[in-house]
């Protein structure tokens, strides 16, 4: 219901106005009447009325004064005048105040309400426009965080089609304003899996910046970040340095600081790389680019913060020591440590082996990434051929990293998984080979089936490798097995050869050379000795049989 004050220094002018209004269906109600100007005045502020009738001559303060003193007070309110024909001069003043209501002397009730219709429509179009602009600016508080992060997304990849980067910036509170501009990738590292930090959603990342900003980054350095992937934060560094070298030392040193307060407090450790120092806000994708092909093939060892400068210096220094071929004989080993349960020796055969995929990396991402996914599948397939019942694809982990790997993985976040895969698979060898004896025979046949192609592998080489004597040795594997050491080698070794002769392409020299016999003669008179025939005619059995 809207709220009128009636000022006329006639009582019947107010009283019948009054009667008319307050008899009319116009949701209207007089709320105060006042006989002249100054006691209209203290009656607008008293009452705060939607809307004034006053006439245009009363004594005292006239109704053009007053009209005047409330619009300088402040006060918005719909202004209706009385006026007769004598009194154009004063309606021409009143125009010229902003008044476009009048009422003519005499003036029936039909025209009072239309008058006021017309008024009431007004306030309800602006009270509308008001709830408007007020669910708009309600719709822009709550989606702020998001359109902040679109609009950083499109700038990182360069999708933004804005004519006025910094501009634009303003107009949805981001201060992009600088001398220097940079991009870096943050990951923080835990051992724990329930200790990792999940930048799932905007929120979450926002928490972190108010968390580092203050704590961390002086105020001449201005901090934005986003989330392309859970595991990692996208940041955009402002600088307002005159000097690019000072740009660069403040974020490096504030990454520092904040990789101490992570290692000593939650025992987690940050890695940060960062992309190149541009000069313009709209090259802030390259550096993006920069810094993301740093984090995804880089294995940091004391740095906590890696310059893209500083990584291809890296990479360069390890292309030229790494040879273009499979680090196969690695692997082998890595996989014989891991049945051995030496977790010690096997974390650091994996450290070679990622040092070697680190180097290749720079040239060839396509063939290091696959030759890391084969290199998971070689320790699994191995490990089930010994027994173990476990699938990588039944370990959450596992799986979480498969499908990580394809959206952001990196070389580090392939380190730390099989770290812990490879401690989890040492463990459990370890575990069930509890017996000493039990665990020495284990250990030999490992070791001989690992050997067979290896020609000078004998008793003592055993031996020396498990750090027992060689009579010790002797003497419980008989006990154990039955068996002879010298007479296993052999049988291994010939029913290895049988098994591969079956294949009819396979030559009968390289058949010798991965048994062990760098001769094919002599291999050929073992082989007879021990299965009555010659290679040649056990392989044309097998065929005739066929």
């Amino acid at each position: 219901m809207y709220r009128i004050l009636i000022a006329d220094d006639e009582a019947y002018i107010r009283d019948l106005v009054a009667k008319n209004i307050n008899q009319s269906e116009l949701d209207m109600e007089v709320v105060g009447c006042a006989e002249d100007g100054k006691e209209a005045i203290d009656m607008v502020k008293e009452l705060e009325p939607d809307i004034l009738i006053t006439d245009i001559c009363m004594p005292n303060i006239s109704g053009i004064d007053l009209i005047k003193a409330i619009k300088e007070s402040g006060v918005n309110v719909k202004t209706v005048i009385i006026s007769g024909y004598d009194d154009f001069a004063y309606a021409k003043s009143a125009m010229e105040l902003g008044v476009t209501n009048y009422l003519l002397k005499p003036f029936l009730p039909d025209e009072l309400y239309e008058v006021l219709g017309k008024i009431k429509e007004e306030l309800e179009n602006k009270a509308s426009l008001l709830r408007n602009m007020t669910e708009l600016q309600t719709q822009f508080e709550d989606n702020v965080l998001y359109i902040q992060e679109r609009f950083i997304k499109n700038l990182l990849q360069d999708k933004s089609d804005s004519a006025n980067v910094i501009q634009e910036g303003k107009s949805i509170r981001l201060d992009l304003e600088g001398n220097y501009y940079c991009s870096g990738i943050l990951k923080i590292q835990s051992d724990s899996l329930k200790n990792k930090w999940n930048f799932s959603n905007q929120n979450v990342v926002e928490e972190f910046l108010i968390i580092i900003k203050d704590e961390y980054f002086d105020k001449s350095i201005k901090t934005y970040a986003v989330s392309f992937h859970d595991n990692q934060l996208t940041m955009i560094f402002c600088s307002t340095h005159t000097d690019l070298y000072e740009f660069y030392s403040g974020i490096r040193s504030s990454f520092e600081r904040m990789n101490q307060s992570l290692q000593k407090y939650y025992n987690m450790q940050l890695i940060c790389t960062l992309g190149k120092i541009y000069s313009k806000v709209e090259q802030l994708s390259s550096s993006y680019k920069e810094a993301l092909s740093v984090i995804k093939y880089i294995l940091p060892e004391d740095k906590c913060v890696i310059h893209y400068d500083e990584a291809k210096q890296m990479r360069d220094m390890l292309q030229k020591e790494t040879v273009q071929k499979k680090p196969q004989e690695l692997k082998e080993e890595l996989i014989l440590n891991i049945k051995l349960a030496k977790k010690e020796k096997a974390l650091l055969l994996l450290d070679k082996i990622l040092k070697y995929y680190e180097g290749l990396y720079a040239t060839n991402p396509e063939f290091a990434g696959m030759s890391i996914f084969e290199l998971v599948f070689s320790i699994e397939t191995a490990l089930m051929e010994s027994g173990e019942t476990s699938n990588i694809w039944q370990e959450d982990e596992m799986k979480q990293y498969f499908k990580n790997q394809i959206l952001c993985g990196t070389l580090l976040d392939t380190k730390h998984l099989l770290q812990n895969y490879i401690i989890r698979k040492c463990d459990e060898f370890s575990n069930i080979i509890i017996n000493q004896s039990d665990k020495l025979i284990y250990d030999i046949k490992i070791l001989i089936k690992h050997n067979l192609s290896n020609e000078d592998f004998n008793l003592e080489s055993a031996s020396a490798q498990l750090f027992f004597s060689p009579n010790y040795v002797r003497q419980l594997f008989k006990q154990k097995t039955g068996e002879g050491f010298t007479e296993y080698l052999i049988r291994m070794r010939m029913e290895k050869a049988s098994e591969l002769l079956k294949d009819p392409f396979s030559k009968i020299q390289d058949i010798s050379e991965v048994t062990g016999y760098s001769n094919q003669r002599y291999f050929s008179s073992c082989f007879k000795k021990y299965y009555g025939c010659t290679p040649t005619e056990y392989r044309d059995r097998i065929t005739a049989d066929k």
